[in-house]
């Protein structure tokens, strides 16, 4: 994201879990475990349209691309899965209605997660 739009506004980032999140079942924190290291499996891309960053776009783009490394994705009081309902948005009706960012959980598969390879963004 940073290299697509280097100016955006970053405000809503986040990757790993702060206090609030430690106390629940959340993909921001480290309970992956890899050998000795925990990995976290989510990242919230803030939504900045007027920098080029819009999350509307890049999450349709990234639920038509069907990546495999796609868990989930929460943007705008929805989340759709690759697992529930595949690739279908439902309503998202937990406290934080993830207006302000967008989530991505990823897989926690080794090969998926620590898949380099480019994500399918649309850009304009």
């Amino acid at each position: 994201m940073d290299e697509l739009w280097p100016n955006r506004k970053t405000g809503s980032d986040g990757t790993i879990g702060d206090a609030a999140h430690q106390g629940r079942d959340s993909d921001h924190n480290a309970w992956v475990r890899d050998g000795a290291l925990g990995v976290v499996t989510a990242i919230d891309v803030t939504h900045d349209p007027n920098s080029g960053c819009d999350a509307e776009r890049i999450v349709n783009s990234l639920v038509a691309s069907r990546d495999a490394r796609i868990k989930y994705i929460i943007w705008n009081r929805r989340i759709v899965s690759s697992t529930v309902s595949p690739w279908t948005w439902r309503p998202y009706n937990k406290k934080n209605p993830h207006t302000a960012h967008f989530h991505l959980s990823v897989s926690t598969d080794k090969a998926l997660y620590d898949d380099d390879t480019a994500w399918s963004v649309a850009q304009n």
